[in-house]
């Protein structure tokens, strides 16, 4: 299983469920991710979509590394154009999209909020661009929307680092809406939700297209520059010493080739 599927009134929610796996992305998990919010976008009758998971523990560690590990040239390919497709799906689609970050967030799971609209997170939460750390970047459209909402500054700390921050640090630096005590996530975002959807729906729609508009008309670009050096990156002897390092439960040593 990959995505569950809800409605609340005229709220879909989509949650991402692999028991035992903390929800990782696999290829199969995004295409489920794909198919429902395509059979959501044209729905007149849903005005917010509420991406969110099943657990406490994580919102989703990013790419199934295992599944990683099996795929020739060609099947990576094919999952990174699948994963980007769909975040701009996310972004794209005129419902307004929720992440309700119910517990840890990583590298594909952070690059997926960022393309959704809005971000409610659990205090316990940590979000994080790790993939420096495996020899690669972020390469589903995370650098690009990073910089747009919090700013080259802090964008370049998440990055360059590779460390996850805090909820609290999320929400100081502008990556996040609100941080919510306990554990009610999901009844949070619903509630958020609301004071959405009870407006009139042609014009939340309307907004959300003209300030995305605003955001990114200028700087398409930049989506194909950092897709071109994901793509340098992903054949280098660094990124398969990351994934080896990974399999082998190792610390990585890079060399810088």
């Amino acid at each position: 299983m990959g995505i569950i599927y809800e409605r609340n009134e005229n709220i879909a929610i989509l949650s991402l469920f692999r028991e035992n796996e903390y929800n990782a992305l696999d290829y199969e998990t995004i295409c489920q991710l794909s198919n429902y919010l395509m059979s959501i976008k044209d729905n007149k009758n849903i005005n917010v979509v509420i991406i969110t998971a099943k657990g406490e523990k994580a919102f989703t560690v990013g790419a199934d590394l295992k599944e990683r590990r099996e795929m020739n040239n060609t099947q990576v390919d094919l999952y990174i154009a699948k994963i980007r497709e769909t975040y701009k799906l996310i972004e794209s689609i005129p419902q307004i999209v929720i992440a309700a970050v119910n517990g840890m967030c990583i590298g594909g799971g952070t690059e997926m909020i960022l393309a959704c609209d809005l971000r409610i997170v659990a205090k316990q939460a940590e979000i994080g661009l790790p993939e420096v750390k495996i020899g690669i970047i972020p390469g589903a459209g995370g650098t690009q929307r990073l910089v747009q909402i919090v700013g080259l500054g802090a964008a370049k700390e998440m990055v360059l680092t590779g460390e996850s921050i805090s909820a609290l640090k999320a929400k100081s630096i502008g990556l996040v809406n609100e941080v919510i005590e306990g554990s009610n996530i999901l009844e949070s975002a619903i509630e958020f939700s609301r004071k959405i959807s009870k407006n009139a729906p042609l014009s939340i729609k309307e907004a959300k297209s003209v300030m995305n508009f605003a955001a990114y008309s200028k700087e398409m670009d930049g989506f194909l520059f950092e897709s071109e050096a994901y793509s340098r990156l992903i054949v280098t002897k660094d990124r398969q010493e990351a994934l080896d390092a990974f399999k082998n439960k190792r610390m990585p040593v890079f060399v810088g080739d």
